[in-house]
């Protein structure tokens, strides 16, 4: 028994190394494909990768606002680097990150290639470079920003930063609030939380022992952008925190 659990675990790892090494043939793709064949791409490697991390995801809420072809500014708390994963598995989408993930092996790379919108906040001429760049892509693809500006364990959601908000309002389109979780056997996980000093190498290797972690994604009501950017992001940072309290078990 346990050489076979020894024999599982190295199979595992290989698998998430060649599907990870595969994303670099697929990027090179996405160059000279037109935009719903990058959707599908990136769309089929994260839902790849989740299906060799064991991991499933469970759709909730008004789920059909996902399926639309309206553009949103996608809004989540985050928990984990899986998080982009989960999200881009079932709406691909551009999203706003650190500027650290772009220093990620591989992951970097992909991050870059795939649209990736990178960001210092501490950095006012970074936050209008940022917004400049999300308004255009706006206009054609929704984004999704995780304006906590950092991840927590799951448990709780931090104030949201509101500067990322404003290309809402620049561009009027709706705020698509989503609330994520993830459990193990319905009830609260923190075992993919990607926090403190961890690396992602430690967070892979941790993650990859796991069988039976759902990420549970909650799609809220749409947010009209109106009034500030402040006012804006307090409430749906709000709901969000409502949501996840309610959920928690």
């Amino acid at each position: 028994m346990t050489q076979n659990l020894i024999n599982m675990f190295c199979m595992k790892t290989l698998k998430i190394l060649l599907h990870i090494l595969v994303a670099i043939l697929l990027c090179l793709i996405i160059l000279i494909s037109t935009k719903n064949q990058q959707e599908k791409i990136i769309q089929y490697w994260c839902k790849k990768l989740l299906s060799i991390f064991e991991i499933k995801v469970e759709l909730k809420g008004v789920e059909s606002f996902l399926f639309n072809q309206k553009k949103y500014l996608i809004v989540s708390n985050h928990i984990s680097w899986l998080d982009i994963i989960v999200i881009q598995s079932i709406k691909p989408s551009i999203f706003v990150a650190k500027s650290d993930v772009a220093s990620w092996p591989l992951f970097g790379w992909v991050a870059h290639m795939t649209g990736t919108i990178f960001i210092k906040r501490d950095k006012v001429s970074d936050i209008k470079k940022a917004l400049k760049k999300m308004k255009r892509r706006l206009n054609k693809r929704s984004v999704c920003i995780f304006p906590e500006g950092t991840s927590t364990n799951g448990r709780y959601v931090l104030p949201f930063k509101s500067n990322l908000f404003q290309s809402s309002i620049d561009t009027n389109k709706p705020i698509l609030p989503i609330c994520l979780r993830y459990e193990e056997h319905h009830h609260y996980s923190d075992k993919v939380a990607f926090v403190d000093d961890m690396s992602l190498v430690d967070s892979i290797i941790k993650i990859k022992k796991e069988k039976h972690i759902t990420a549970t994604l909650e799609v809220l009501e749409p947010i009209k952008p109106r009034g500030n950017r402040k006012e804006i992001a307090s409430y749906t940072h709000e709901i969000i925190q409502k949501n996840l309290s309610q959920n928690l078990s």
